[in-house]
């Protein structure tokens, strides 16, 4: 019973920290597309835009790339 209670607590504390993340992440999006949008910024230059902001935030994860090379 305790091993799943533990576990249960592992789960649900992996579960609150995911949605952290995904919330820190959604307010970097957000703020590049105003950006973005606001620069009349498209196209590759778009890509480029995303790109050097996601690096910024430390989300090199989340980086465009085609065909295995980054924008």
């Amino acid at each position: 019973m305790n091993k799943t209670l533990s576990e249960l607590q592992r789960v649900s504390d992996n579960l609150e920290q995911t949605g952290k993340d995904l919330r820190e992440m959604e307010k970097v999006w957000t703020e590049e597309l105003k950006d973005r949008l606001a620069k009349g910024i498209t196209g590759d230059a778009a890509v480029q835009h995303y790109n050097e902001w996601m690096i910024k935030a430390g989300m090199e994860h989340l980086i465009t790339k085609d065909n295995g090379t980054d924008y």
